[in-house]
């Protein structure tokens, strides 16, 4: 049986912006700013001018939804304990998404229609490494097709470059170690970042967790990140 969530929040501070977008009676109402130390100076104050802009009470919320990693460490920090709070004084369920499908689901709204459906996400993880997911885009639906990841440079050097047509999105695109390999890209979006509202059609295709599972998920060194245990709302 389908859920509906009237009311929605998504959240997004997994990297240098604060990406907000409330979905509520119809309409979508967003905020989204980029800036050192975003996270701490701006977020509530954001979250504060979306719910008066649509006329909404945090406690009216039925869904959160929150990326909750890999990427930047107080980012997540604060998004992921913001959320939590929303969700437990609104008594509703949240969604968590992993940030590099966010970065996905972003690409889609701003790809051409002629965009090769393989995508690549790359985010700089510092220390010679990467955060990777792949995914392909079929009417517009983004497909997993390699889970999340943290690869050192030094290996995608070494790997043979996809024969096939794909582009190449996240800040680490624009790593000069990584040019030699994202060369063979059709197309590269370095500077793009997650967009609130392309987490919002979510609400309608994945069962949500409770609030407890928003909390940050890393990936460490040749660790993996590790999704929620089976049953939660991750990806």
């Amino acid at each position: 049986m389908e859920t509906y969530f009237e009311h929605v929040l998504a959240l997004d501070t997994s990297g240098p912006a604060c990406s907000l977008a409330l979905q509520t009676g119809g309409q979508v109402f967003f905020r989204h700013e980029v800036g050192a130390r975003i996270h701490n100076q701006r977020l509530l104050a954001l979250l504060d001018e979306l719910f008066r802009e649509a006329m909404l009470a945090p406690r009216g919320l039925d869904l959160v939804l929150v990326t909750v990693g890999p990427g930047a460490f107080t980012g997540l920090r604060i998004g992921t304990a913001a959320a939590q709070a929303l969700a437990y004084a609104a008594g509703a369920p949240v969604l968590c998404l992993s940030s590099l499908e966010a970065l996905a689901l972003s690409a889609v709204r701003v790809l051409p229609a002629d965009a090769p459906a393989s995508l690549d996400v790359l985010v700089d993880a510092r220390m010679d490494e990467v955060y990777r997911a792949r995914f392909a885009v079929a009417n517009g639906v983004v497909r997993r097709t390699g889970e999340d990841e943290i690869v050192a440079i030094d290996t995608l050097l070494d790997a043979r470059a996809s024969t096939q047509s794909w582009v190449a999105l996240g800040d680490a695109v624009a790593l000069p170690r990584l040019a030699p390999w994202v060369a063979t890209a059709a197309l590269q979006l370095p500077e793009l970042l997650v967009d609130a509202r392309a987490l919002l059609p979510l609400a309608l295709t994945r069962p949500p967790g409770s609030a407890a599972l928003a909390v940050p998920r890393y990936l460490e060194g040749q660790t993996r990140w590790q999704p929620a245990a089976k049953g939660a709302s991750a990806s």
